[in-house]
C-alpha cells in the first residue's frame, strides 16, 4: 500500500475544511448551512506527566464540527438522520452537528531499544484515519446521540515509525528500533454509535455547578469491536451546556458545543469507562494475514481526571488517564496525558 497515496486521499477528504468559516461555504457545499462551528486539536502522549514510552504512546486528532438544521442541509444529511435510529427525533427539539476528523495513533511494546520481536509484548502499530461524524442533541440538554464512521489504514502506510522517530529526532532521544516487526498494511473501517445522558444537574441561581453524564457505545469494525459504558462527574463554575470533554477514541474527541461557552467557565472532572472487547487489531494482530499478536483481556477500563477552562471563543482541556491492563502478561497498567484546544466561530 502506497503511503503518499493514502496521505493524498486523506488530505483530499479534509481539504474542503479550509473553507469552513461562518461567512463562507461550508465543507459540504450546496445548500448546507453552518450556523456555528468549532475546531479542536487533541494530542495524547504517555510522556505527559507519566514519563513512559510504551503501548499507546501517542495520539493526534484534528476535528471540525459545524452546527446545522436538517431543513437547511443537503439531502444526504436528512437521509442519514432518517435512516440511523440513534439520530431520529423531532427536528424542532434537536441541535444537529456534522463533522470531519483526521487522526493518527501509535502503539509500541515496552522495550523499544531492541530490533528483536518481543512475543510477550504488544505489537508495533500505527493507525492513520479520516472520519465523518453526525450528532443530534436535545435542545433541553438531556441527551446527545453520536455516530462516527472512520476509514483508514493500519500498518507501515500509517506512518507510525516516521512520526515517532521523527519526533525523537526533535527531542534528541534514541529511535524506537523494532518497527520492522509492526503489523502489516490493512485497510481499517470502524462504525460507532454512542448516546450520552445528563443524569443529574445542580445549579445555584443561573450558575450550573455540578452535573453527572452517563454514556453507552457500540463500535463495530476490523480495528475495534466493543461495547462500552461510562460516566463523567463535573464540578466547577458555569458548567457549559455540553456533554463534557473527551479522549481520542471511537465517537469521541469533539463533544464541545459548536457555539462555545456563553461566559467564562472553569471546572474539574472525573470520568470512568469500561469496555467489553471482542476485537482490538493492535492486540489481536492483522485480520487477514499472520502477524505478531498477544492474548488480549476481554474487559478493560479507563479512569480519567482533568480540568477545563472555557471562554466564549476558546477552550483548554487537560486530562490524565489511567488505563487498566489490556493483555495477559502485561506487567503494568498504562498512563497517558491528553491536551485539547478548541476554538469557536
Amino acid at each position: 500500500m502506497n503511503a503518499p497515496r493514502w496521505l493524498a486521499w486523506l488530505a483530499l477528504g479534509l481539504a474542503p475544511l479550509a473553507a469552513a468559516r461562518a461567512d463562507s461555504a461550508p465543507p459540504f457545499g450546496g445548500e448546507f448551512e453552518v450556523q456555528h462551528g468549532s475546531w479542536t486539536l487533541v494530542t495524547e502522549n504517555d510522556k505527559y506527566f507519566a514519563g513512559t514510552d510504551r503501548h499507546y504512546t501517542n495520539g493526534f486528532k484534528a476535528i471540525w464540527l459545524g452546527e446545522t438544521t436538517l431543513h437547511r442541509s443537503q439531502e444526504f444529511l436528512q437521509r442519514i438522520a432518517s435512516v440511523i435510529p440513534t439520530l431520529r427525533g423531532v427536528e424542532a427539539h434537536q441541535r444537529y452537528k456534522v463533522g470531519l476528523a483526521l487522526g493518527q495513533e501509535i502503539f509500541t511494546p515496552s522495550d523499544t531499544s531492541t530490533p528483536t520481536l518481543l512475543p510477550n509484548d504488544r505489537p508495533y502499530a500505527g493507525w492513520l484515519y479520516a472520519s465523518m461524524m453526525a450528532q443530534a442533541q436535545e435542545r433541553d440538554g438531556s441527551l446527545l446521540r453520536v455516530v462516527e464512521l472512520a476509514v483508514g489504514v493500519v500498518g507501515p502506510s500509517a506512518l507510525g515509525q516516521q512520526a515517532q522517530n521523527g519526533w525523537h529526532d526533535v527531542i534528541h532521544v534514541p529511535h524506537a528500533q523494532g518497527w520492522a516487526n509492526q503489523l502489516h498494511d490493512e485497510p481499517g473501517l470502524m462504525l460507532s454509535w454512542e448516546r450520552r445522558y445528563r443524569l443529574y444537574t445542580f445549579t445555584a441561581g443561573r450558575h450550573r455547578l455540578f452535573d453527572v453524564i452517563g454514556r453507552g457505545r457500540v463500535t463495530l469494525g476490523n480495528v475495534h469491536t466493543h461495547l462500552a459504558a461510562g460516566f463523567m462527574a463535573r464540578a466547577g463554575w458555569n458548567l457549559p451546556r455540553d456533554f463534557g470533554t473527551d479522549l481520542i477514541r471511537p465517537a469521541g474527541g469533539g463533544m464541545a458545543n459548536a457555539g462555545g461557552a456563553r461566559r467564562f467557565a472553569a471546572y474539574s472532572y472525573l470520568s470512568a469507562e469500561g469496555r467489553a472487547v471482542a476485537r482490538n487489531v493492535f492486540l489481536d494482530g492483522n485480520t487477514w494475514r499472520a502477524s505478531h499478536s498477544v492474548d488480549k483481556l476481554p474487559f478493560m477500563g479507563d479512569f480519567s481526571a482533568g480540568f477545563v477552562l472555557a471562554w466564549p471563543r476558546f477552550q483548554l482541556t487537560y486530562t490524565q488517564d489511567y488505563r487498566t491492563k489490556e493483555f495477559r502478561g502485561q506487567p503494568h497498567r498504562d498512563v497517558f496525558g491528553s491536551i485539547a484546544l478548541t476554538t469557536y466561530y
